[in-house]
């Protein structure tokens, strides 16, 4: 008996199908070209075009909660000096090569009125890390990673001109590239990490990083700001200090707590004596060296200060290459005891962090309204329970950025319209921005290998299988998935953590401090963590609104009652190196690229060769990213068979073959497509239905 190859299928689950947006016609177009001696050679890189209020500076004010602008985004590639660039249009559906807009999404959206306009272009350079992955990216350049206008970018002149409605074509040209700035110091590496002059007790360091150098494939810096205490003396080698390393962003040649642009404070702490205020006697200052790192990195203007897949092994660059080279320069006490960490919002997340990962390293930390430690609350979104990133089940929309007026709440941003505009200066999370640098940090790479982003930009879908893999970076599920095996957190960490933040926090990251403390306190007992929620406070300050003084004094007396002969000593059971995490090659191993390509299946049949006349045939579709919408079409000797099909990753399809007609070949082709990804086409094993 033989088979007919009849295309009878059906798909055990029906999908629908996406509708197309309709087009809108291309009325305005805005056309860049290059000036003469500009280009070197062919570039790939990210075009943003703003319209500005006539007579304003473009840059003036570009954030989400005010900018004026409208603003537009193109990704271009190998961008020549005979090529012209158009813009016209725009649509959030087609991010890789199309136009993002924000607030509109369409250059033809634009009102009728009185502009100045002005594009520029940030250059993108190839990296071909040494997991295999390859990526286009910025590399900041003593700039602190700027979303626009830094180092290198090509800048058009700004011109004032009328939006007339209709058909009406503006022609711009790139015509000057921006300087690298210019620094007084003689440190190693150029502009890369800054380059600055040390003065009596502000020095600066810089190495580079073997570990980073080794996973970019081209030299990589990491660098510090190191404030000396008064009276230190280099040649004394038996006064020695600890040490409070201020994380924070980008700070440039900035010494810590202000000591750059604080007069009083930097009078102070030169003379090491504490003014007296109302009427109470002067007081000797904390003799503490304070620390500021300088690690601006592709993605955002700070590392985050922990080993990632998607930048590199920046948490080894500091705390095993920088902070070794700082102990052997300067006289420290290099004991975990007297090291400590802290820093607010971001930078009150990588001392948390790095306490957490490294308890063999680091005394303590005092973490200030730090980035979620929890993502049960990612600021307000509720990752892992929610089905969108950008409004609740309830249809409401999710905050981002907001501010109180008399005890209510008044939300300048939504997460919507921060991440759209956050498209705008970059696609694949590469627009310096901070959720973008969220998804780099606490995400793997995808297979494209760029992060593998837990929701659709634009429309706010949460892929739970994305988010699966945030959970190493989710510090109170590390904690509580750590607590009694070989790494013992529960007892190595007790004590040791100080969180602080208000319940008016204006990016929301009190939910996430409130999350971790239920659940690290909930396992320790409720002292476990020392945690402060203060009502009415709103994002900022040091940690528990502490005046600087006041603040430091509190870390020097925590260093002194932890040291070997203070009233609690640091015991060394608790900062064994057997409690360290956030190894590089687990981080690697799981969110590499190789892991990237192990997470990929091709479609499969249920039959592996040979299938009898009337035999249903079970597919299914294979292993893609999340986020990749797959149509799929059944191949009968090599040709298309039937009408193709839409279906979804873990679902199950079906062909039946009846009894007439010849044996053939039976596969099942499926195309893959989603934003910043190319397309690709996958087939299954090949069955021969009908064998006698």
């Amino acid at each position: 008996m033989v088979c007919f190859n009849g295309a009878r299928w059906a798909p055990l689950v029906v999908a629908s199908v996406l509708p197309w947006a309709t087009q809108a016609l291309d009325n305005l177009s805005v056309q860049i070209s290059v000036a003469d001696n500009i280009l070197k050679g062919n570039i790939d890189g990210r075009v943003v075009l703003m319209f500005a209020p006539n007579g304003t500076d473009p840059l003036d004010d570009t954030d989400v909660t005010s900018t004026p602008n409208k603003m537009f985004g193109k990704n271009v590639f190998s961008f020549g000096a005979k090529d012209i660039i158009t813009l016209s249009g725009g649509s959030p559906n087609d991010t890789a090569t199309g136009i993002s807009g924000f607030p509109l999404d369409s250059i033809d959206d634009i009102p009728v009125g009185a502009y100045r306009v002005q594009a520029f272009l940030n250059p993108y350079d190839k990296a071909k890390r040494n997991d295999g992955s390859e990526v286009y990216l910025k590399f900041p350049c003593g700039d602190g990673a700027p979303n626009v206008d830094g180092v290198g970018s090509l800048t058009t002149p700004a011109v004032d001109l009328e939006v007339h409605g209709g058909p009406q074509t503006i022609k711009l040209t790139f015509d000057s590239v921006a300087p690298a700035l210019e620094f007084s110091g003689k440190e190693i590496g150029g502009c890369s990490q800054g380059n600055y002059a040390d003065t009596a007790l502000l020095k600066y360091v810089k190495i580079k990083s073997k570990k980073l150098s080794q996973f970019w494939g081209r030299d990589m810096y990491v660098g510090a700001n190191i404030l000396l205490p008064a009276g230190y003396d280099a040649t004394d080698k038996q006064t020695r200090y600890p040490v409070l390393y201020n994380q924070n962003h980008w700070t440039g040649g900035a010494g810590a707590y202000g000591y750059s642009t604080n007069t009083a404070f930097a009078a102070a702490w030169n003379k090491g004596v504490i003014p007296g205020t109302n009427g109470t006697s002067d007081r000797p200052a904390p003799k503490l060296i304070i620390v500021a790192f300088r690690h601006e990195a592709p993605y955002y203007d700070d590392s985050y200060g922990v080993n990632t897949a998607n930048l590199g092994p920046w948490g080894d660059a500091i705390n095993d290459e920088l902070i070794p080279y700082i102990d052997d320069n300067f006289n420290t006490i290099a004991q975990p005891y007297a090291r400590i960490q802290d820093g607010g919002s971001t930078g009150g997340w990588i001392s948390i962090a790095s306490l957490i990962f490294r308890p063999d390293l680091f005394g303590a930390c005092f973490s200030s309204y730090p980035d979620s430690l929890d993502f049960h609350k990612h600021q307000a979104i509720p990752l892992y329970s929610n089905k969108n990133a950008y409004q609740f089940d309830n249809g409401s929309q999710i905050g981002s950025i907001r501010v109180f007026n008399n005890d209510a709440e008044v939300v300048l941003a939504t997460t919507r319209q921060e991440n759209h505009w956050e498209l705008v200066f970059g696609t694949s999370s590469r627009s310096s921005l901070q959720w973008d640098v969220w998804n780099a940090v606490f995400g793997i790479q995808g297979l494209n290998g760029y992060p593998l982003e837990p929701w659709d930009k634009v429309t706010g879908e949460i892929y739970p299988e994305a988010v699966e893999f945030w959970k190493e970076m989710d510090l109170s599920n590390y904690v509580a998935s750590n607590w009694d095996n070989t790494k013992n957190l529960g007892e190595a960490l007790r004590g040791r953590i100080y969180v602080y933040v208000g319940t008016h926090d204006n990016y929301y990251l009190n939910g996430g401090v409130a999350e971790f403390e239920k659940n690290v306190n909930g396992l320790g007992g409720p002292n476990w963590a020392n945690v402060t929620i203060t009502p009415g406070q709103t994002h900022g300050g040091n940690y528990q609104r502490r005046q600087t003084w006041d603040y430091l004094e509190l870390v020097s007396n925590w260093v002194q009652d932890h040291s070997p002969k203070g009233k609690t000593p640091l015991s060394n059971k608790f900062t064994r190196t057997s409690s360290r995490g956030n190894k590089f090659e687990d981080v690697i191993r799981i969110g590499g690229h190789g892991a990237a390509l192990k997470r990929q299946q091709n479609p499969a049949l249920s039959y592996k060769e040979n299938a009898k006349c009337g035999s249903i045939i079970k597919a299914t579709a294979g292993r893609w990213d999340p986020g990749v919408v797959l149509q799929a079409q059944w191949v009968v000797n090599g040709r298309p068979s039937g009408a193709s099909f839409a279906v979804k990753q873990g679902e199950s399809v079906r062909y039946t073959s009846t009894t007439k007609g010849k044996r053939f070949d039976l596969k099942l082709r499926v195309t893959g497509t989603k934003r910043n990804y190319k397309d690709e086409t996958r087939e299954s094993n090949s069955v021969l239905v009908g064998k006698r």
